[in-house]
């Protein structure tokens, strides 16, 4: 099912960029509602308008893009989970299902495109794996080709029971993706055959224990990626060859002054490389920190994310704007950015628990 609104066509500012932006959000809403939402965004005006939605998915969560196709895939985080996906029509403003299937297990909490466009990753929370799906021409869903599964526990009785695979990344280079799996304190390197679909080790590390990987990031020049610790509320920088990962640096995402119940969601690293941004549930705020030039985080500041539990962000590209996904006070919220660094919320808008958001890299 779909729906649409009335909608401008993109527009083109002085050779600078797009004016006019479009983004997705998922979300953890029911089936029966529109928990895929298609957003116009002014990057003049800093405003974000609704476009479209489509429903009929429950808790379409994570929304991974085609790289270039105009369509999308989302994951149904849920038991029994489901992957399906999308084809986006700006012109016509609207957002059509073109497949589904079962995910291979419960609780698909990201999914992932690679860069040939012809695989679907995907790693299922509960059920501890890490899934390879072949995407048809058409950019339509086909059969599972591999699947591995993850095995361990953490230290943390409650959250680290069993492996918990919470993302799946690729390299730059591409080819080559880290899963971070939250339940066991690892990130895992896999190699993926692109042309069966195959999944082969290449190298693993052990994170802190007790600090759940989450997320990671890469900066766009140096070889280093940034890790999101989800329990311990910290990011760890680690510098990576082709055969070698070492930590270089870990750092707290929470002011000195906070007390309470924290968890860390989502990291990204500016265009420009010179910034780095983690959200964190709890303070419900935005830190920002100044890379150096070697890739080091150094001086932190704190920004309110505009609202609860903010599970996710995204940079609108070309800089200049910080889009949060605050999913317990049921909003997105538009932050400006003056020199890197996020300001007080310039629009909040309303909308049903969202969880993911990302801009789409086509117009119309």
């Amino acid at each position: 099912m779909t729906a649409g609104f009335q909608q401008e066509p993109a527009m083109m500012k002085g050779g600078i960029g797009l004016a006019i932006l479009h983004m997705l959000s998922g979300s953890y809403a029911g089936r029966e509602d529109q928990g895929i939402k298609l957003w116009r965004f002014d990057t003049d005006a800093g405003e974000l308008t609704e476009v479209a939605g489509v429903g009929g998915i429950e808790r379409p969560s994570f929304l991974a893009l085609h790289p270039e196709k105009k369509m999308f895939a989302a994951g149904s985080e849920d038991f029994g989970g489901e992957i399906a996906t999308y084809r986006v029509a700006l012109a016509e403003a609207a957002v059509n299902e073109t497949s589904r299937i079962k995910g291979n297990g419960d609780h698909p909490a990201y999914v992932a495109i690679d860069r040939s466009g012809k695989w679907l990753l995907s790693v299922n929370y509960s059920a501890g794996n890490v899934n390879v799906f072949r995407l048809n021409g058409d950019g339509t869903l086909g059969e599972l080709s591999d699947s591995v599964q993850h095995e361990g526990s953490g230290p943390n009785a409650e959250r680290q029971d069993a492996a918990h695979p919470h993302s799946v990344i690729e390299f730059p280079a591409g080819g080559l993706f880290a899963v971070s799996d939250l339940g066991t304190d690892t990130i895992t390197c896999y190699q993926l055959d692109e042309e069966n679909g195959k999944l082969r080790l290449k190298q693993g590390i052990e994170a802190e224990k007790g600090s759940g990987p989450r997320h990671l990031a890469f900066h766009p020049r140096l070889p280093i990626f940034y890790s999101l610790g989800e329990l311990d509320s910290t990011v760890t920088a680690y510098s990576f060859t082709e055969n070698k990962i070492e930590k270089i640096q870990r750092l707290p995402l929470l002011p000195e002054a906070f007390e309470g119940d924290n968890t860390a969601a989502e990291v990204a690293v500016s265009e420009d490389g010179k910034f780095l941004y983690a959200s964190n549930r709890g303070d419900d705020s935005i830190v920002s920190f100044e890379i150096a030039e070697d890739g080091s985080l150094d001086h932190p500041e704190f920004t309110s994310s505009g609202g609860q539990g903010p599970r996710h962000f995204t940079l609108a590209p070309g800089g200049g704007w910080l889009i949060a996904a605050n999913e317990k006070s049921h909003s997105l919220a538009v932050l400006k950015l003056e020199n890197g660094r996020p300001l007080a919320m310039a629009q909040e808008v309303k909308t049903e628990s969202p969880v993911c958001v990302k801009f789409l890299p086509w117009t119309i």
